[in-house]
């Protein structure tokens, strides 16, 4: 059974690279563009309706070196991919720990290991339910309340705690970071 572990970390180990990797220049396109606004799902203290009606009114008027709108790139691009990162950082850090009780076996390990588990599936999960909230509140002809904006930022808190919680998760995404933020700046020099 092991085995199988295995093969779905190996899986999902690299959906996790391949959506980041073609996220990044999405993402990276919207922050331009948007500058020096904020993506509110990036912002630490949460966002209210006014944030995400004021991104979505930026957005929708800078134009992007993909031939749409930012607000466009991002809900059908950049929320999009990350819906599928989402899901496979989640199953890549519950899988790790998985794999690690097999391979360690200690009681202290398993303990450890069943809380960051859990803690990646529910990063996986809020992160995807953070990112269809946001397509649906993004559209360009819907009315964010305050009560839709505070149901986005619970599940961005939740899957930043989630993550830092789960430990491989983060790894994972501080790794990612460097390295694709290291391209990106090698590539503009």
């Amino acid at each position: 059974m092991s085995g199988v572990y295995i093969a779905g970390l190996v899986v999902s180990g690299i959906a996790t690279i391949g959506f980041f990797g073609v996220n990044h220049k999405f993402r990276a396109e919207v922050d331009r563009a948007v500058a020096p606004m904020i993506v509110p799902e990036r912002q630490w203290r949460g966002y209210s309706a006014q944030d995400l009606n004021e991104f979505r009114i930026v957005a929708v008027e800078q134009s992007t070196a993909f031939g749409k709108s930012a607000l466009d790139l991002y809900r059908d691009n950049v929320l999009r991919l990350d819906m599928g990162f989402a899901v496979a950082l989640g199953l890549f850090s519950l899988l790790a720990w998985v794999v690690a009780t097999q391979q360690i076996g200690s009681s202290i390990v398993s303990s450890a290991a069943m809380f960051g588990g859990i803690a990646g599936a529910i990063y996986g999960i809020s992160d995807l339910g953070e990112d269809i909230i946001l397509r649906m509140l993004l559209r360009p002809e819907r009315t964010i309340r305050d009560d839709d904006a505070r149901t986005a930022t619970a599940l961005t808190w939740l899957k930043l705690a989630t993550i830092c919680i789960s430990m491989v998760g983060a790894i994972v995404f501080a790794l990612l970071s460097i390295v694709f933020g290291a391209m990106r700046s090698s590539a503009k020099s």
